[in-house]
């Protein structure tokens, strides 16, 4: 399925680009007014029906990122001296429906109507750090709906995984979207900053916007809490979820700039992503079993007999892993090391089930999401006992064992890129503490899509 997203990109939200409250200081950050006027002038000629923005300063959820309902939201800049200057967004309901029906069994997206903003004291509102991206876009000729959404302080991986959500959501509908991460970054960029000043908020300015340059957010999953608590920030759970709109759709960057004139940095940057290729579609036996296998238990609530026809290499026997991702986030995975069946077919049959039904870290997949998965299938050879020294993160997996306890990786993960990684990991699954000494094994993995 092709994207809809039109356009992406990183906004600043700082109240002083306001004319009306900057005034004549809006001189002093001319690079960024500019930057963020051809960007948002670009993502209104892209046609865009709906815009999804996700700012930090509305109302969060630790647990969580929240969806704003209501036929309409309204704010105005009364906190900043100008109830004058105001705003009222209609809501794009139905992309705010599907959004939250996809999310239900990935992660907890709050839904925020007036009742529920009430419980907290709170009313629905355009907070600030929506109005002043959406100042500019609507400056720039905007006639649509809008999605609200705030996003998860606690962990980062949600917000990206909710941006998945989104894209996906909006391709569905057909929806054409421009998508809007809110954020500032270091507030601590300069000696006369009101937030007070650190060197390191230069270095995660630096950081964040090379790795946006990039489209690689790796160099941000090594900082520490303690570092970003320091150089004071709002910006980064919205640059992972702008990570998961993009995904790995190739997209041209036509603006890009970064100043902090009042000792906070404020980076803009605007992705086009790029139409798709037709890519012709490999089936292969393994995979189509294994969705068979899915697809049957769904419909008839058993497990579906093995295929009398069955192609020479399902007739072996092998350990078999079943991997269910559903918009780049796992979903479900199950396996067996060592045979347990007849025949691989059989392996193939009641771990995908399992997978779709027993993980005990997602709920049982509904016949809806079917359509959705990207399903895996890894056959591994036996295992062999191996030292650290013959471990290779992306050529074997790892087996760890101490008594009856015994924990599995397997090779080439996404962000597992050492051997003592993938140990590290295996014990954990297995309940191993890691000064813990374990025998190792390893074993080669054939993985078919």
């Amino acid at each position: 399925m092709d994207t809809t997203c039109m356009a992406a990109g990183l906004f600043p939200h700082p109240p002083i680009m306001i004319p009306e409250i900057g005034g004549k200081e809006l001189s002093r950050m001319a690079l960024t007014v500019k930057t963020e006027e051809e960007a948002m002038k670009r993502m209104v000629e892209k046609g865009i029906d709906t815009v999804v923005i996700i700012s930090p300063h509305n109302l969060c959820f630790y647990d969580g990122p929240a969806l704003f309902l209501a036929p309409s939201i309204s704010g105005n800049l009364s906190a900043f001296g100008r109830p004058d200057v105001s705003m009222t967004l209609s809501i794009d309901p139905m992309l705010s429906e599907a959004i939250l029906k996809e999310a239900e069994p990935l992660i907890p997206l709050h839904r925020v109507d007036e009742a529920e903003a009430a419980r907290y004291g709170k009313t629905l509102t355009v907070d600030w750090g929506t109005f002043v991206p959406m100042y500019y876009l609507l400056k720039a000729g905007f006639q649509g709906r809008a999605v609200m959404l705030s996003p998860c302080f606690s962990n980062y991986e949600i917000n990206e995984i909710l941006g998945t959500i989104v894209e996906r959501s909006a391709a569905k509908l057909g929806r054409k979207i421009g998508v809007i991460a809110s954020g500032d970054l270091s507030h601590k960029l300069t000696k006369d900053s009101p937030n007070g000043y650190t060197p390191k908020g230069i270095l995660f300015d630096q950081a964040v916007m090379d790795a946006l340059k990039r489209r690689d957010k790796k160099p941000l999953t090594s900082m520490t809490p303690d570092f970003i608590d320091e150089i004071a920030m709002c910006g980064l759970p919205s640059v992972y979820f702008l990570f998961g709109v993009l995904g790995h759709r190739k997209a041209a960057m036509p603006c890009f700039s970064h100043e902090g004139p009042f000792g906070v940095g404020y980076g803009v940057c605007l992705y086009l992503p790029e139409k798709e290729p037709e890519k012709e579609e490999i089936h292969d036996e393994r995979v189509k079993l294994a969705r068979e296998s899915i697809r049957y238990f769904l419909d008839h609530g058993k497990i579906m007999k093995t295929p009398h026809d069955l192609l020479p290499e399902l007739k072996s026997r092998a350990g078999a892993f079943v991997s269910l991702h559903k918009f780049g986030a796992l979903r479900g995975c199950i396996g067996t090391f060592l045979p347990c069946y007849d025949n691989v077919a059989e392996e193939i049959i009641h771990n995908a089930k399992a997978a779709a039904c027993d993980d005990p870290r997602f709920p049982p997949l509904s016949a809806r999401e079917l359509s959705d998965l990207t399903i895996s299938v890894d056959i591994l050879s036996t295992p062999e006992p191996a030292s650290l020294s013959d471990l290779d993160a992306k050529k074997y997996g790892v087996i760890v064992e101490k008594g009856t306890r015994r924990g599995l990786l397997l090779p080439d993960l996404d962000g597992v890129d050492t051997p003592e990684e993938q140990i590290a990991i295996a014990k954990r699954k297995a309940g191993i503490e890691p000064e813990e000494s374990v025998k190792l094994y390893r074993f080669h993995v054939k993985r078919y899509y």
